[in-house]
């Protein structure tokens, strides 16, 4: 007999033992039955989880293309741009805590913050470190980091270091990477016009949380102190002459804010109690003053909690 290169396999069961066993069942105790119903029951549940584990693979896999369509539509990324994107996202989703739709999503905000192909790839890895330390949502933790680094100045490619300046802040302070996110959205933008860095900027939102000001209020209280030093009225110009507080250093180039701080922080430190909150009140306004006394009111042990370790935790990190 010639052969065509196909292999035939029977596909009757012999199934003449499990009829036995039924049978011998049914002899006692309507045994046959129970057995019945029992494997019965298993066929269904077996079909069922199958079936399930089907329909949950492929909604998996639709939300997977809705993410990564939009992702092309925010970026503009086709062709090889758009497939290495889509692996990044599916590599990311095999091998850590997301899933590849939740990659997709994050690449979403980065491409909304016009991010090119390259810069996602470079900034990723970072959001998703964040995020898997600090339990945040990945695209929320996406779209803190995209939008605080525009406002800052800072490249796509330093999205890990702004990310180790979050998780470094918030594990030394009390408050979290999305509260920290909040405060950035109000005061980044004036930081970063000042020239101001995200390290300086994110011990005094640590100090203040560490007070009770933190989210939306601490970005309000800093911004708004800010803005006054940079802009003083006529009243706060005086005060500040009086401090010997100023934005600039003898050279007239600006101060960084750490050493802005340090300069009111010591003028603070000779005033009595009533002196100090009628200057924080001159410098930062009602809304600020709180914010501006919970930074330079600073006690030994928050000192050492956030300002020292959080700036030298994130050197060390860089020259590793």
């Amino acid at each position: 007999m010639a052969l065509d290169g196909y292999l035939t396999f029977g596909t009757k069961l012999d199934d003449s033992g499990v009829k036995d066993g039924l049978e011998k069942l049914d002899k006692t105790v309507d045994g046959y039955s129970i057995g019945k119903n029992i494997f019965s029951n298993l066929a269904t549940d077996a079909i069922k989880a199958a079936g399930g584990a089907l329909v949950d693979a492929a909604k998996a896999g639709i939300d997977f293309e809705a993410s990564m369509s939009k992702v092309q539509a925010v970026s503009g990324a086709t062709g090889k741009q758009l497939e290495s994107l889509t692996n990044l996202a599916r590599e990311y989703g095999a091998s850590t805590v997301f899933s590849s739709s939740e990659c997709a999503e994050a690449l979403n905000y980065m491409g909304m913050a016009g991010w090119t192909a390259e810069q996602m790839t470079s900034g990723l890895p970072g959001v998703l470190n964040l995020a898997a330390a600090s339990g945040e949502d990945l695209g929320t933790t996406s779209d803190i980091v995209t939008d605080a680094l525009t406002a800052f100045g800072m490249k796509a490619e330093e999205a890990g270091h702004f990310a180790d300046i979050l998780a470094t802040a918030s594990s030394r302070s009390n408050t979290n990477v999305s509260m920290m996110g909040e405060t950035f959205k109000y005061v980044a933008p004036v930081a970063g016009a000042l020239g101001y860095s995200a390290e300086d900027v994110a011990v005094a939102v640590g100090l203040m949380a560490n007070n009770g000001i933190k989210a939306s209020q601490a970005g309000t209280s800093l911004r708004t102190m800010l803005s006054n030093l940079a802009e003083p009225t006529d009243k706060q110009a005086a005060a500040m002459d009086v401090l010997g507080i100023s934005l600039t250093d003898s050279s007239d180039k600006m101060k960084t804010l750490d050493a802005l701080l340090g300069d009111i922080r010591g003028s603070f430190s000779g005033l009595d109690e009533a002196s100090k909150a009628s200057y924080a009140s001159i410098l930062a306004g009602s809304e600020g003053m709180s914010g501006l006394l919970a930074i330079v009111i600073v006690k030994k042990l928050e000192k050492q909690s956030v300002w020292y370790h959080t700036k030298n935790e994130i050197n060390e990190h860089n020259h590793e």
